[in-house]
């Protein structure tokens, strides 16, 4: 993968990371925010209808007051007064004070006057408070003791709030001499007047009317009596209010529009949509910037080293003039590749001589390889000539022979019959131009063989290098993807041995056949990494001439044993034919014979590796250089 495109995947993941980053804060942190602040918000409309509740009855509680301490009125409950009743407490009375219930008690609870709420045909209604007209203890106890009460109470025609006062003497002094007691009815008309004093909308629920409302709601918030519950439209919180004895009366609710969250919402989506657009317009200007400054760049040094690479033309320069690490890079590109163009010219000036005589062994292979081009020719060639369509222009004659009667169809046959003759000389004429192009080649080929061959009878040059040194120089020489198949070691042995005057060249080819076929193989046998170990000696050849025995062993396929006397045979090969032409261990041999010296090969059999034994002649006069000089 190119870096501009790993470069875009990485950015584009780190901005999409960023969004995931963003919605996850959003949909965690700030929407559930929202959602509290509308739950504050229902919570508080609920808090001003308490509120609003509270001080009805504190307005109530101001006007009993009034009635409680009207001197009229002691003189009525002392009896000095009997007609207090008929002259007070009239229907105007009870209209002008705007409330739906009043009533006059005794200090032993017997009610001398009581009003209930008009009917709609204007007409006083009874009410009877707690349904049987009893009072609970705590009022009875504000009866008792003269002291004022306010609350709510339950009644056969709904919940009562209501407020009582102690009867005085107009001057504020008891002893008390009863109660007055006022109320209104939770009726819709005051539902909406405590709902525009909250400035909300209520709704009433009676209690025991849907009992299990009624349970959820005295569990919910932990004993406070109050239940918030969501839908997607609305955010509804119910309270319960109870008398004064605790007992439950009725439940108010309310419905808030979820009106804060549908905003934050939409704002956390258009926060999101912005973020998106955002990232998309810098993810661009950063592509752009990047492949400008960095990437373009980049790609012209590599597209100029892939150009050194595959055309070998070392006088190629970037010229790439740059303030920064990409011109200083551009910069000793050019100037390695100057140093090699002078490197490589010195060492074909320094080697021709030298190396003439042992590239001619290595060529021979070499030009061996080369000339399986030509059967990919004749190959080529060979299609060529089958797609010729011959058997289509017989069958048209044989059709025209026998007769047609269709005119059109004879037409079309002899059209055919005229463009396959005509196919079929061009592609005579231009088998006949292959032909020759490859015979051409091939006399070539062979006479480059011939002068090599000359080349080869005289001696290689030699040069002092350790037995490791020139293993190492032959692995240098394998494909990358061989070397990653082999596991070297090199016995101590190696070490111990120093400097020898060696035909470097002709060896490291050697060294080099024999490891890339253990990597080759292994390969073959399914093995993931093979050992190749190099041991190596100092001895004498069979007729008493000093030499150097190097031993090249390996733990992949394997040899049959009924191979092992044709191995170094010309053509013959254990490996695919297809794509091996059985030169590389027959050259190993032919150029370690020509130097006086010889290869063996040994095999337990297939599965067990392979062992070569390379014996090489020293110069009797050269004797072994322990360490060399660095």
């Amino acid at each position: 993968m190119r870096v501009r495109a790993k470069v875009t995947i990485l950015l584009a993941l780190l901005f999409a990371a960023l969004i995931a980053a963003q919605w996850a804060i959003q949909q965690r942190l700030m929407l559930p925010r929202f959602v509290e602040l509308e739950r504050d918000s229902a919570r508080t409309d609920m808090q001003r209808v308490v509120l609003a509740v509270e001080r009805e009855q504190q307005a109530l509680t101001a006007q009993v007051a009034d009635w409680g301490n009207w001197r009229e009125l002691w003189k009525f409950m002392q009896g000095s007064n009997p007609g207090f009743v008929d002259a007070s407490l009239t229907d105007i009375s009870f209209r002008t004070a705007k409330i739906d219930y009043m009533a006059v008690m005794a200090t032993d609870g017997h009610y001398l006057w009581s009003h209930g709420p008009y009917a709609a045909s204007g007409r006083a209604q009874s009410l009877r408070l707690n349904h049987d007209d009893q009072l609970e203890i705590a009022w009875q106890r504000a009866l008792e003791g003269g002291q004022p009460v306010s609350g709510l109470i339950s009644t056969d025609r709904g919940v009562l709030i209501a407020s009582s006062a102690p009867i005085l003497d107009g001057f504020g002094h008891g002893p008390a001499r009863g109660l007055v007691i006022m109320g209104r009815l939770l009726n819709h008309a005051e539902l909406l007047r405590l709902g525009n004093q909250a400035q909300t909308v209520l709704d009433m629920r009676p209690w025991g009317a849907d009992s299990a409302a009624d349970a959820l709601l005295q569990r919910a918030q932990g004993g406070k009596n109050e239940r918030l519950t969501e839908t997607d439209t609305t955010t509804r919180i119910e309270r319960v209010f109870s008398n004064l004895s605790g007992t439950p009366l009725l439940a108010l609710g309310i419905n808030v529009p979820r009106t804060i969250s549908h905003r934050g919402a939409e704002a956390v989506q258009y926060s999101t949509r912005l973020l998106g657009a955002a990232v998309c317009i810098a993810l661009a200007a950063l592509l752009v910037l990047l492949g400008r400054i960095v990437l373009s760049p980049l790609a012209r040094v590599t597209e100029h080293a892939q150009r050194i690479a595959a055309a070998d033309d070392l006088s190629a320069r970037l010229s790439y003039h740059r303030q920064d690490e990409l011109g200083t890079l551009a910069n000793a590109f050019d100037n390695m590749v100057e140093r090699l163009a002078s490197s490589r010219r010195e060492l074909i000036d320094r080697s021709f001589e030298s190396g003439a005589a042992e590239n001619a062994s290595g060529i021979l292979h070499n030009l061996g390889n080369a000339m399986t081009p030509l059967s990919v020719n004749i190959s080529g060639l060979q299609q060529q000539l089958a797609a010729v369509p011959a058997d289509d222009l017989r069958m048209a004659l044989e059709e025209l022979r026998s007769g047609t009667p269709d005119a059109a169809r004879r037409a079309d046959l002899e059209q055919f019959v005229q463009l396959a003759a005509a196919e079929l000389a061009h592609a005579v004429q231009h088998g006949s131009e292959k032909l020759r192009s490859i015979v051409e080649q091939t006399d070539v080929m062979q006479a480059v063989l011939a002068e090599q061959r000359r080349h080869q009878r005289n001696e290689p040059v030699r040069q002092l290098m350790t037995p490791a040194e020139l293993i190492a120089r032959g692995l240098q020489q394998i494909a990358p993807m061989h070397r990653e198949r082999l596991a070297v070691d090199l016995s101590p042995t190696l070490a111990a041995i120093g400097s020898l005057s060696l035909p470097c060249t002709t060896l490291a080819m050697v060294v080099q056949n024999l490891s890339q076929n253990a990597a080759e193989s292994a390969a073959q046998a399914g093995i993931g990494r093979a050992r190749l170990r190099f041991d190596a000696e100092q001895t004498t050849t069979p007729d008493g001439r000093p030499a150097l025995r190097l031993v090249v062993s390996d733990d992949a396929a394997g040899i049959d044993p009924e191979q092992l006397p044709r191995l170094f045979q010309k053509g013959y090969s254990t490996k695919s034919q297809a794509t091996n032409s059985g030169l590389g261990l027959h050259w190993c041999a032919n150029t370690l014979h020509a130097i006086g010296g010889a290869i063996s090969v040994h095999s337990d059999g297939a599965g067990c590796g392979a062992r070569f034994e390379i014996l090489i002649p020293l110069p009797a006069a050269s004797p072994q250089i322990e360490e060399r000089a660095a």
